[in-house]
């Protein structure tokens, strides 16, 4: 990917979001930009102003995409299926699934490695699942919860199992994991940074966002990530990516401020993006553009609100927060990198 030297004109969004061309083809091009943008973009702010029109096309203009989203774009878990089952796959393969790596970290990535000598051998943009939250990713993967992947006790759903792979869960720092690595082949690890340590433990914070910038460039840097990384590369192809992105809720471009609406929001969602849906209690907004949209999984109906909305609610709205449909928090960087 090459990034553009300035910001994408309202007008090219338009017509990318616009035209009426199937929905798939659409999210690819649309993933293809935002891998552009994010590779190009001199800071997590910067990004974001980038995402501000597209988001308000798709939400106010283009809802049909998102309603599309789950069936037709590309996700992750396909990118997931191309990597593990591809030609090389036979030479060592190994996943590493950082919770809630999102479009922001992407050039931090990709820098720290070039600094280091190691170049990716591709770069891709994909979609999470829906809602963007870890427990629809798990269930993607043929897990009943995230927690069955610890110390190599997958369930014989996992889709990436098999006698020669090994898989585990992982919070410790970087560097203090590299002894939990084994020589096996095929490996598939999730580690909760970024998510856990830091948008969860700073969501409420007014300053957040920076906190969390601040650190994610730090860890990104370090020796520790990358004597992680390289293990993880030892004989092995490797594929980093993640189960979703996250919003920067301090940032977003459009609050509900109508007293009817606002009671409405705050009174279904509370301070989420998504709910299940109560079937007692339904959503009874018919408006459009549609504010939210209902998406129906195996288990349940859910409620996810569309694009940069945010609105008052006891407490206050989270800083940093996940699960609706917005582009940083639905758009997922995957990163190959060769064996070591």
């Amino acid at each position: 990917m090459t990034g553009p030297t300035s910001c994408v004109p309202a007008r090219d969004w338009e017509s990318l979001l616009l035209s009426e061309r199937p929905a798939k083809a659409v999210w690819t091009d649309v993933f293809a930009r935002l891998g552009e943008l994010a590779l190009a973009a001199t800071s997590p702010g910067a990004l974001h102003r980038e995402t501000i029109t597209p988001d308000r096309l798709l939400a106010e203009s283009a809802w049909d995409l998102w309603q599309a989203f789950p069936a037709e774009a590309p996700t992750v878990i396909d990118g997931l299926r191309e990597f593990w089952t591809g030609p090389a796959a036979s030479a060592g393969t190994a996943v590493l699934i950082l919770d809630a790596l999102s479009l922001r970290e992407l050039p931090l990535i990709v820098a720290a490695a070039e600094r280091r000598s190691i170049h990716p051998t591709k770069i891709a943009v994909r979609g999470s699942q829906v809602p963007t939250e870890t427990e629809q990713f798990a269930r993607a993967l043929g897990l009943p919860q995230r927690s069955k992947l610890f110390n190599n006790q997958p369930p014989q759903s996992f889709v990436f199992g098999g006698a020669d792979v090994h898989t585990d869960i992982l919070e410790d720092p970087f560097e203090d994991c590299v002894a939990r690595i084994p020589g096996k082949p095929r490996l598939f690890v999730w580690h909760k940074w970024p998510d856990e340590p830091l948008i969860h433990s700073n969501g409420e914070r007014t300053d957040g966002d920076v906190v969390v910038a601040t650190e994610v460039k730090r860890t990104v840097g370090s020796d520790g990530l990358w004597a992680f990384i390289n293990c993880l590369r030892q004989g092995r192809r490797l594929l980093i990516t993640g189960d979703h992105g996250y919003a920067t809720a301090a940032a977003f471009s459009s609050e509900v401020k109508e007293e009817d609406s606002v009671r409405l929001f705050a009174g279904t969602f509370g301070a989420q993006r998504a709910i299940p849906e109560d079937p007692a209690r339904p959503w009874p907004r018919r408006h459009i553009p549609p504010p939210v949209l209902r998406f129906v999984d195996t288990n349940r109906t859910w409620l996810v609100v569309l694009g940069q909305r945010k609105w008052k609610v006891r407490g206050g709205f989270p800083t940093l927060c996940h699960r609706g449909l917005s582009l940083l928090e639905a758009a997922v960087p995957m990163i190959e990198f060769p064996p070591a």
